[in-house]
Formats: structure tokens, sequence, C-alpha cells
């Protein structure tokens, strides 16, 4: 499940695999409607959304937010690039 392998540091703006997390390899896809989904819940509507889906693969992470390079090896099928 992506919510226990992709944990989301509100504080520091960084979304990162957990050590504890499964192994699974998740579609870009899957990681952006996590994203967006915590986002929405009413304690978490104070925090700039992070990304932005430019098209069904390719996204940009905004407002300052961080994915920690080795998180990257945990998805597939898309890219998602940095907006500064």
């Amino acid at each position: 499940m992506i919510k226990k392998d992709f944990i989301i540091d509100f504080e520091k703006k960084l979304i990162y695999h957990s050590k504890l997390g499964s192994t699974t390899i998740y579609p870009v896809q899957k990681l952006y409607a996590y994203l967006q989904d915590m986002f929405d819940e009413p304690e978490n509507m104070k925090f700039e959304i992070p990304i932005k889906a430019v098209s069904k693969t390719t996204f940009i992470l905004k407002n300052g937010w961080k994915i920690e390079e080795k998180s990257f090896k945990y998805l597939k099928n898309g890219t998602i690039t940095f907006k500064e």
C-alpha cells in the first residue's frame, strides 16, 4: 500500500520511501493520486499542494517540495521534474 511505503514530511517538504516499506514499484500516477488524497484532508489543507500533473505520466513538484533521490527507484511509468 503506497500510504505505508511513501512518507510525507510536511515540515521539511520532503516525500520519501520508508526504509520499512515494501519493495513494490508504483506507477508515478499512483503517487500523484496518493498525494492529492493526502493534501485534501482537512488537517493537511494548510500545506501547499506539492505536485501538478502535466499529462498522465508527467508531473512537476512545486512549492519547494522534493522527493528523496533514492525513492525514485520505487516509481515507474512516468517522470517527475522539479519547479524552483
